[in-house]
């Protein structure tokens, strides 16, 4: 019973799962999808990891020169040679050359009398503070002898290095005071990579060396803070040799504060993102970040949510207004906007703007339109193909049900024909009958051109329908069509002039044109009235031939000039003066744009109308 239990529970966790993702993947909910985006760049702001600073800092531009902090560097040669000099330890003058020695330990740079001299003339020029990176503690043995060098080691302008930890002695400086104020730890915290990026601050333990020398208020509670490197040589430097051959400028420490260190030993060196760094660079650039508060700065983690979900925001407005194309421009362009203004704050601000979770946002944005995009056009796609085949379906029902309705009126329209003749020549004596029958054979002859116009639309507009052009005589044609129309118009006595330009041979479809100037003839005589006259013109330019007919009948109104093209259109006024089917123009129009052409009118109430058309000489 329980493992039933258990597998009807797992059945149900499973259709909502998949009920879920079907409804994820649905085409209706891209904003859901760009939602999850956004939560997962969201979730990557967690990853932002210090070691991505470290392109960041090749990469900025020129920094500036500290003035207010300088460096004392002492090197090991040239300690080596003062010392023998001074000649306050023996053993040294033994040493023939140190260039080799690379793991000599802090112990090596004192000598007494050397360090005397040395802080005797820093503290000449007034400094603010004095930091000593080397740590001279029980290494050095019981070195001072006179009171009056102790009391200068001890001066409070003076910050020994020492260990963080306030209950080791070991790790005390020989001249520290009682309160320890003089004293700066130089223990480091390194990352998994050997590099030193952060320094921790612990009230629980020793002041770092940067603190005490930039008079940082002590922290309050366990933090770190991610140091700002301005780079290689970014301080003003003195060598022992220059201080104490007094070749530095008299100012050249005043307030200022000064570190003081060695270069190449292995032991005062340490890894940051630039590489190596002597100590006391490396301390001169921490307390350059405690003096000027340079420390990087990361904002509240909602700010860096908001600022992704405006770029959301703008991503989905530019996926949903332009074409794809147009879209990846656009994206190549935030995620550029991104990063320059991450840059600009970082140089500027010092405030750290991630971008791996803006790049990484615009990329699911994009991956998640393209797939959007791809099943919506497949959807469309699909649909359209549903459309066509159901149009398709629609155009062959039409056109079976208008062949079988035209066909089967034919007929009989024709046999009534027949029988009116009959009895029209049976009964030519009376005249009732007569003109009853007369009118019963126009209006067949009428019905059946409407059966004619439904099955020639039918035919031209069939996918089937191609246009067979041939060489000939334009003019031919016309006179053709005046000579069929002359019965109809002498009927009203209407004058018939043609004004036809001697021409070459062109190429058209003979019987599509032969429809076109019919068709527009016919129509001039049946809206002319009795004693007007229709004139048909024709002309060759270099490029075409026109062709122009004109009549003396009542015009068109403004107000049917863009209606009269459209099929069954006809003008408001003529349905009961005149008869006529409303596909005339419209035929005549899709059968000249056929020939590449152009038709056109021209009419005025009370004046008549003209109707143009040109036919271009190259296909």
């Amino acid at each position: 019973m329980n493992s039933e239990l258990v597998h009807l529970k797992l059945s149900k966790i499973a259709n909502g799962i998949k009920v879920r993702l079907r409804w994820f993947l649905s085409e209706n909910n891209f904003w859901s999808r760009a939602l999850i985006c956004w939560l997962f760049a969201s979730l990557l702001l967690k990853l932002d990891a210090v070691e991505s600073y470290d392109t960041r800092f090749k990469i900025r531009g020129h920094q500036p020169t500290p003035s207010d902090i300088v460096l004392v560097t002492i090197n090991q040669n040239d300690f080596a040679q003062i010392s023998k000099m001074f000649a306050s330890d023996s053993h040294l003058s033994s040493l023939i050359s140190i260039n080799e020695l690379n793991n000599i330990t802090d112990s090596f740079f004192w000598d007494t009398k050397i360090w005397s001299q040395l802080m005797s003339k820093i503290l000449s020029q007034k400094p603010k503070k004095i930091g000593v990176t080397f740590f001279f503690g029980d290494n050095i043995s019981k070195t001072i002898s006179h009171k009056k060098d102790f009391d200068l080691f001890k001066n409070p302008k003076i910050v020994w290095a020492g260990s963080s930890n306030l209950n080791d002695k070991t790790g005390l400086p020989f001249a520290s005071h009682v309160n320890r104020s003089n004293i700066g730890s130089i223990e480091l915290h390194k990352d998994d990579d050997g590099i030193v990026r952060r320094i921790f601050l612990d009230p629980e333990q020793n002041a770092t060396l940067a603190e005490k020398l930039s008079l940082a208020p002590e922290s309050k509670s366990k933090t770190s803070a991610v140091i700002n490197y301005s780079g290689y040589n970014r301080f003003q430097t003195a060598t022992l040799s220059q201080i104490l051959k007094n070749n530095v400028p008299n100012y050249f420490f005043t307030n200022k504060i000064v570190l003081i260190g060695s270069e190449k030993s292995n032991n005062q060196q340490i890894l940051t993102p630039f590489g190596q760094m002597a100590r006391h660079e490396f301390w001169a650039q921490v307390t350059n970040n405690f003096v000027h508060n340079k420390f990087i700065k990361k904002l509240p983690t909602t700010i860096y949510v908001a600022g992704l979900l405006l770029l959301t925001l703008i991503a989905v407005f530019i996926v949903s207004h332009y074409p794809q194309s147009v879209s990846l421009f656009f994206f190549v362009w935030l995620a550029t906007l991104w990063t320059a203004f991450s840059i600009w704050i970082f140089d500027s601000f010092n405030v750290w703007i991630p971008v791996a979770s803006a790049y990484a946002l615009l990329v699911l944005l994009w991956m998640t339109y393209i797939g959007f995009q791809a099943l919506r056009i497949e959807k469309a796609h699909y649909k359209l193909q549903q459309e066509q085949h159901y149009l398709s379906e629609l155009e062959q029902l039409k056109n079976n049900f208008v062949s079988l309705i035209s066909h089967d009126l034919k007929t009989p329209i024709a046999k009534i024909q027949a029988v009116v003749d009959r009895l029209h020549l049976q009964n030519s004596q009376s005249d009732n009958l007569s003109d009853d029958l007369h009118n019963l054979k126009d209006y067949s002859e009428e019905l059946n051109k409407y059966i004619q116009s439904i099955l020639k639309l039918l035919r031209v507009e069939s996918k089937e329908f191609k246009i067979h052009k041939e060489a000939a005589d334009l003019n031919e044609i016309i006179e053709n069509v005046i000579e069929r129309l002359e019965p109809l118009a002498a009927a009203k006595n209407i004058t018939l002039q043609l004004s036809l330009e001697p021409m070459f041979l062109i190429e058209f479809d003979v019987t599509l044109i032969t429809e076109v100037i019919l068709n527009l003839v016919e129509n001039a005589i049946k809206y002319t009235s009795p004693g007007g006259h229709v004139r048909i013109h024709t002309i060759e330019t270099d490029t075409d031939v026109l062709i122009e007919v004109h009549d003396t009948g009542e015009g068109i109104p403004q107000s049917d000039l863009d209606h009269i093209w459209k099929k069954f259109s006809r003008g408001k006024n003529q349905d009961l003066k005149t008869k006529g089917s409303g596909l005339g123009l419209y035929l005549a129009k899709y059968f000249i744009e056929l020939h590449g052409g152009k038709i056109s009118v021209k009419s005025e109430l009370g004046k008549g109308t003209v109707f143009f058309i040109r036919l271009p000489l190259e296909p």
